[in-house]
């Protein structure tokens, strides 16, 4: 996995042909496009981003449903413009139903504690009406200064329904709570209505089903409009010289090729130019299949310059690895894998679905070998001598022991970082200070371990000092790139020198953030055994019905252990390589490479 090498590409061509070549361009589809001209920019553009909504709420309309009709796959079989009517025409009935069933089961909600009653013709009843009254028990006394026929019809276990008979409304004042708005329909008509409201949306939902065989074309319906709005922002930018025009743009290196077939079908001139020194081209990264989901979470906060290097790799084994280490279970980690799998089929519908895929099955059976390694199951260690109890070698009780393992990932993690932006640069002097960095980052780790005997004091004071010396003065010289031409500009090189190793404490504070995977892994097996052991207590108390809720206590216990190491796996792993990693190992960010691509198929 790397960034892909690009060339600037000038394409010149008769001005007859411009509409030709541009969507020849387009189906190419190897072409970052660059603006020569800014005439009718603005308009273009405005015109070129109008998408057709109606389409787009259709088309988002349908894809949402999970039960899909085999697809028509022959776009001339229906008019696109009275689909999208239809569809839409589906969407509003099914909300205006949905919002009439929710209105009538709201109201059978409320009718049913009053019972089976039809109110009667007032005419029948000399004018009189029936008041309805919902009263907490404890304020049910306020009915004894009311002089007017009343009943209480009903009784929960907090409040009294009680009806009024009067001619007009009751005075507000003489009652505690406002009366209930009922309706005058009956409790038996109301559940009528709510299953004929059932029905006709059970109706419309079966007609939305039948109308996802039209996704494929409505949805190339859309990719056509969205290819014509490009082709307008494209044209755009083209620079108009009379009877030939300009385009140009980045194109990878490898289609060079194909780019010189399609001029010589056109009869058009072409030029390949690398990038200058001066350029921004787009990053374009060549991700694998497997370890791709690593370029892909990290494309979620920054994209890497065109002349950096890619980290996708990287991330993807030291993000598993942080992400096992504070996941800290092996039957957590193994159920996340199981959860994966189970939606295996949502992932593998793109292919950034499918690296995000692939990652997830390795973190999670990279977690498995930690949580095994760590013998935690459920927050349960193997008992000595059996056989998972073999395979227990890592103690997480043993603070020291876990605290250096967490320095020693962070240092060699950062140590990459450092590396990499010198082997980038290292055609210029300015090389030696990422190198310096490296050196100081190891040789401060190698003089705390010969202090705290974890090696040899001898070793570790002696080539931890020497390297931290050599280092500091790698990072002093070096990281100015300040011409030195007079004793001033000797002063301040010394100074940008004193200055860039100052940045020493941001290193010791980027080192001890890796700590936080020491810490969050104790964290979630102490809370695992936490809920083990209330649950125990629990039986222990009551022998017989204490099994349900101990068995209530490590499911909602676990769960909600399970989720939150998942989200301090994902959340602080990501955070150690987006932050920490790349103010090392990234210093400017990029952006994507955009190709100019038909859609329609």
């Amino acid at each position: 996995m790397s960034i892909k090498q690009l060339k600037r590409l000038t394409l010149g061509g008769q001005a007859s042909r411009r509409d030709e070549i541009l969507m020849a361009l387009q189906a190419l589809g190897c072409m970052h496009l660059i603006p020569l001209s800014q005439s009718d920019g603005d308009s273009n553009h405005a015109i070129a981003m109008q998408q057709p909504t109606d389409a787009s709420e259709a088309l988002a309309w349908l894809s949402r449903v999970e039960r899909r009709r085999r697809p028509v796959r022959d776009k001339d079989l229906v008019d696109v413009d009275e689909l999208v009517a239809q569809i839409l025409e589906n969407k509003r009935h099914i909300r205006q139903q949905q919002d009439k069933r929710d209105l009538l089961k709201e109201r059978l909600q409320l009718l049913r504690p009053w019972g089976e009653f039809e109110l009667p013709d007032i005419c029948t009843i000399n004018n009189l009406r029936f008041w309805f009254y919902l009263l907490p028990l404890k304020k049910l006394t306020a009915m004894s200064a009311v002089d007017l026929p009343w009943q209480e019809v009903h009784r929960d276990q907090k409040n009294a329904y009680v009806v009024i008979v009067s001619e007009s409304e009751p005075d507000p004042a003489l009652l505690p709570v406002d009366r209930s708005h009922i309706g005058g329909n009956s409790l038996s008509l109301v559940e009528e209505h709510l299953e004929i409201a059932e029905q006709h949306l059970e109706d419309l939902l079966a007609e939305r089903e039948a109308l996802t065989r039209w996704i494929y074309p409505l949805s190339q319906s859309l990719a056509a409009s969205q290819d014509h709005a490009e082709l307008l922002l494209a044209s755009s930018g083209v620079q108009d010289e009379g009877e030939f025009f300009l385009i140009q743009g980045w194109m990878p290196a490898d289609t060079q090729d194909a780019v010189i077939e399609l001029a010589n079908v056109y009869g058009s001139a072409v030029l390949f130019e690398d990038p200058k020194a001066d350029d921004q081209p787009p990053t374009l990264l060549e991700n694998s299949e497997l370890t791709g989901g690593g370029a892909e979470a990290m494309g979620f906060f920054q994209t890497p310059n065109y002349r950096a290097w890619d980290p996708g790799n990287l991330v993807f084994y030291s993000f598993s690895l942080f992400f096992a280490m504070i996941m800290n279970d092996a039957m957590y980690s193994a159920i996340l894998g199981l959860i994966i799998l189970f939606f295996r089929d949502k992932f593998d519908a793109s292919e950034e679905g499918k690296r995000l895929k692939n990652m997830g099955l390795f973190m999670s059976g990279l977690g498995i070998f930690w949580g095994v390694l760590a013998g935690s199951y459920f927050g349960m260690s193997p008992s000595e001598g059996s056989f998972w109890g073999f395979f227990n070698i890592i103690d997480m009780n043993d603070y020291g022991a876990m605290m250096r393992l967490s320095v020693f990932i962070g240092v060699m993690h950062l140590i990459i970082a450092n590396t990499m932006t010198a082997y980038i640069n290292r055609s210029q002097k300015r090389a030696f200070a990422p190198l310096g960095w490296a050196a100081l980052m190891f040789g401060g780790m190698l003089l705390w371990f010969g202090v705290t005997g974890a090696i040899w004091s001898w070793f570790g004071k002696g080539l931890g000092g020497l390297l931290m010396l050599g280092g500091a003065g790698l990072v002093c010289v070096y990281s100015s790139d300040r011409p030195i031409n007079s004793r001033k500009d000797l002063a301040l090189r010394v100074l940008d020198g004193a200055k860039a190793i100052y940045n020493i404490t941001s290193a010791f504070g980027d080192i001890l953030s890796y700590m936080r995977l020491f810490a969050l892994g104790l964290s979630g097996a102490s809370l695992a055994m936490t809920f083990n052991s209330l649950a125990g207590q629990v039986v222990e108390a009551q022998p017989v019905s204490g099994v349900l809720f101990a068995g209530l206590i490590l499911l909602l216990g676990h769960i909600l252990n399970f989720a939150l190491c998942v989200m301090s796996g994902v959340v602080h792993g990501m955070r150690l390589n987006v932050i920490e990693f790349v103010n090392w190992g990234l210093s400017d960010e990029g952006y994507p490479f955009r190709a100019f691509r038909k859609k329609e198929d």
